[in-house]
């Protein structure tokens, strides 16, 4: 009996040696999925790096998207299979560095799929806090409402000040642009008031806070703020019926003028391109419209945003506009900055006391502008009594 015990013993303690020396680390399985996910890292950074150069020596248009939807079809898989590294632990660092590696890749190129949406989604729930996630507000901006609601996440959240500065900043910001959007009156100047307010906070917060803090050369909190928020000012001073912000230009010739020069006059103000078809279509019944109104307070005047003056001269020598022409630094124009323009053509209709009537963004049909004009300058002759 002895024996049959020291027997069993010597079997168990065996046994327990054989087991532990099979036992991997405790961080054995998360030094497994940093290795698969380095691995996959690197495939897909070799593989995107081959696409890249040949979208580089794409002989034409239909080669290029065909690369495009490579890299894309590339993009998505691999997020698919860092998802999978990520989701088995999401909160430890390799779940992190494999959901954020999602974010980066499919932000740069505004790719989505559910893998997508679920990587940002994890960041979101289990590190807006930490200041790593600062990277990723950037390529969030072009995930859709996941990367919204990470950004908002991180505001909320963020412990470190910079990082809880920009996604302030971007939160405001994406709410500025959304208001070229919208129509209604009311809604505008509350999302005017609210975008206002974060990048206010934003600029408190951050001020030298770098949008993109890997590059050397990315602008501040503070100084992008500052822009957005005189851009801000400008959406609730260019409306109808208010007055027509007062802004200076250029004519062909190189006189300076400004909108106020034509006080007295009903105006059409006609932002366009020489590249834009639907500006251009609207030249016929414009030159209609300026015959008809001839000898009465009328005057149109077409600004330019074509980058050069020499593109629009040309153009001119071969299409008959006969009326008044501004031209001054093209897209960088102080009018399309002050007017908020961000399409074409964008018309505002000022009556003869400097106030905006009407305003249209695309043609809005030939016999709404005649109506339209034609009310103001019965107007404009009869206040001139």
């Amino acid at each position: 009996m002895r024996l049959l015990c020291a027997a069993a013993l010597s079997l168990s303690v065996g046994l327990w040696v054989a087991y532990a020396q099979d036992k991997k680390p405790a961080d054995g399985p998360k030094t497994d999925r940093a290795e698969k996910f380095a691995a996959l890292k690197k495939k897909f950074e070799d593989e995107n790096k081959e696409l890249a150069t040949q979208l580089s020596k794409a002989e034409n248009p239909g080669d290029a998207r065909a690369i495009q939807g490579e890299m894309k079809e590339l993009v998505l898989l691999t997020a698919g299979k860092a998802f999978e590294i990520a989701k088995d632990d999401p909160k430890d660092e390799v779940g992190f560095d494999a959901a954020a590696f999602v974010v980066q890749i499919a932000g740069r190129i505004g790719a989505n799929n559910e893998d997508v949406d679920k990587a940002t989604q994890m960041i979101a729930l289990h590190h807006a806090a930490s200041a790593k996630v600062r990277d990723l507000l950037v390529p969030a901006m072009r995930l859709g409402e996941p990367g919204d609601k990470l950004i908002k996440a991180v505001s909320e959240k963020a412990t470190d000040k910079d990082t809880k500065g920009v996604a302030t900043f971007i939160r405001g910001y994406k709410i500025a642009q959304a208001i070229e959007e919208e129509e209604d009156e009311k809604q505008i100047a509350l999302m005017v008031k609210d975008a206002t307010a974060m990048l206010e906070l934003a600029a408190k917060e951050a001020p030298n806070a770098k949008i993109n803090p890997s590059a050397p050369k990315s602008p501040t909190v503070g100084d992008l703020a500052t822009k957005e928020i005189e851009n801000l000012k400008a959406v609730t001073s260019v409306v109808v019926g208010k007055a027509a912000p007062e802004v200076e230009s250029m004519t062909l010739d190189g006189k300076k003028v400004k909108i106020s020069d034509y006080k007295g006059k009903v105006v059409l103000f006609d932002i366009w391109a020489t590249w834009c078809g639907p500006c251009k279509a609207m030249i016929p019944h414009e030159r209609d419209l300026v015959k008809k109104m001839e000898g009465k307070p009328f005057e149109l005047i077409s600004v330019s945003a074509d980058n050069k003056k020499e593109t629009l001269e040309k153009f001119l020598e071969g299409e008959k506009m006969p009326w008044t022409h501004w031209w001054d630094n093209g897209p960088e124009s102080p009018v399309l900055k002050k007017y908020r323009v961000r399409a074409f053509p964008t018309l505002y209709v000022i009556d003869h006391t400097g106030v905006i009537r009407h305003k249209w963004v695309g043609n809005p049909g030939n016999d709404k502008v005649d109506a339209a004009i034609e009310e103001l300058v019965k107007a404009a002759i009869k206040a001139k009594g």
